[in-house]
């Protein structure tokens, strides 16, 4: 099988703690890498983030990184049209220096294909909330949603927008990723504790919507723009919302008929059948994602026509942010898949990581790139990640994608390399 990719991520700190060439040279001997990007803005969470303390960095045990900072110059005359500008890193290790360059200009002389990742948010969220709380999306009670910025605000478009066309306009750079949070989900609605819990329930997974966004005054404008009668949508929804809560010492009125839907085999289509204004409230989000993928592409490509614009899949059910893969295929050149089942054990022998693939192909079709992540880190094994590998060979993926490398252990990137000439998997431009 020939791939055309085999790619890994790389934050800041660990450019900083180890250096550019011992992080990059440590990928392409280990793990037979060609691809390096820059996780160039990145949420807040621990780092290394399935293990308490980092492999192989020589500084420092682990790292806790700043809110939604950005780790490269911008031209700040590109964000005129929002009031949300740029931020900068205030660590003096970080500070005032362009990783992003740091790490093209190296994967350059060695001939390898660089990009940059916009992670799941790209501002600083307690600033948003504080600054700018209209950006955020709103639940259908109107309390913010924490850390989902909504695509439907023209001033958070604009921002995203100004991000992309920065970053590719002013950066040696092949590909632009982006794993941002679309339309908040909820949590899917479990079974009533007397009753069996199935994890695969998928009217749960509906319902959890309800307890997601958005619910703002700019979807609502958007969406009664596009003909939907918003108001009878909303009014629905909170009629159906009764089944989110309802517990034994909760919305009594509604809890017997909770539990009767949960322990039911009730298919989602049933659900729609029942609550048409859930349908078009799930069609109104899709098609704004589809809106922002569009206007985003676009302004990539105004930037440079040759750089990719590829979207990171995080999601067990992307339909339900709104990201229906055949509504974007033409906003998108490639799409990483992010399913890390290696570390956790695999329980499910790889199923979902199955799934995911050819949900993805079957949405983006045959011509466009897929490129499959599998997870280096501490809790998976070197035969888990040789056995990830042989599989995702047979799905007809145009990649593969560590994550990350800063959780890594070298025998688990040794594996990489191992597993490749084991599927029989060779590179080719």
């Amino acid at each position: 099988m020939y791939i055309k990719e085999v790619a890994s991520s790389l934050y800041p700190w660990d450019l900083a703690d180890e250096g550019v060439e011992t992080c990059v040279n440590n990928v392409m001997e280990h793990s037979l890498v060609n691809s390096v990007y820059l996780v160039g803005i990145m949420h807040k969470e621990k780092r290394p983030l399935t293990s308490l303390f980092y492999t192989h960095n020589p500084k420092r045990k682990f790292y806790l990184p700043e809110d939604s900072r950005i780790y490269y110059r911008m031209d700040e005359t590109n964000f005129a049209d929002t009031p949300l500008k740029p931020l900068y890193s205030t660590r003096d290790f970080l500070k005032e220096k362009d990783w992003l360059d740091e790490l093209t200009a190296y994967g350059r002389k060695n001939n390898l294909k660089t990009g940059a990742e916009i992670s799941h948010t790209f501002y600083d969220c307690e600033k948003a909330k504080t600054d700018f709380p209209d950006v955020l999306q709103k639940n259908i009670h109107g309390g913010i949603i924490e850390r989902h910025f909504c695509c439907n605000n023209d001033h958070v478009k604009a921002y995203m927008k100004a991000i992309f066309y920065d970053t590719v306009k002013n950066h040696d750079i092949d590909f632009i990723q982006t794993c941002m949070m679309l339309f908040a989900t909820g949590e899917p609605v479990k079974a009533p504790w007397f009753m069996e819990n199935d994890p695969e329930n998928k009217v749960g997974s509906l319902l959890g919507v309800l307890k997601g966004g958005c619910f703002c005054n700019h979807c609502k404008a958007k969406a009664i723009h596009m003909g939907y009668d918003w108001d009878k949508i909303v009014s629905d929804l909170k009629e159906l919302e009764r089944f989110v809560h309802a517990s034994a010492y909760n919305n009594l009125d509604a809890v017997m008929d909770a539990h009767v839907l949960m322990g039911s085999d009730l298919l989602e289509t049933g659900l729609l059948l029942e609550y048409p204004s859930l349908y078009q409230f799930l069609e109104f989000r899709m098609k704004s994602i589809a809106a922002l993928f569009t206007e985003i592409n676009a302004s990539i490509k105004s930037a440079n026509k040759n750089v990719d614009f590829r979207y990171n899949n995080y999601l067990k059910y992307p339909e339900l942010a709104g990201l229906d893969f055949a509504s974007v295929k033409d906003s998108l050149d490639s799409v990483r898949d992010s399913d890390y089942t290696e570390q956790y054990g695999a329980p499910d022998n790889f199923k979902r990581k199955k799934n995911t693939i050819l949900k993805i192909r079957r949405g983006i079709g045959y011509d466009k790139d897929l490129i499959a992540a599998f997870a280096p880190r501490p809790n998976a094994t070197p035969e888990l990640v040789r056995e990830s590998i042989k599989i995702l060979s047979t799905l007809g993926v145009d990649g593969l994608s560590l994550g990350h490398y800063d959780g890594a252990t070298f025998e688990l990137l040794d594996a990489v390399k191992q597993g490749m000439q084991e599927a029989g998997i060779e590179i080719r431009k």
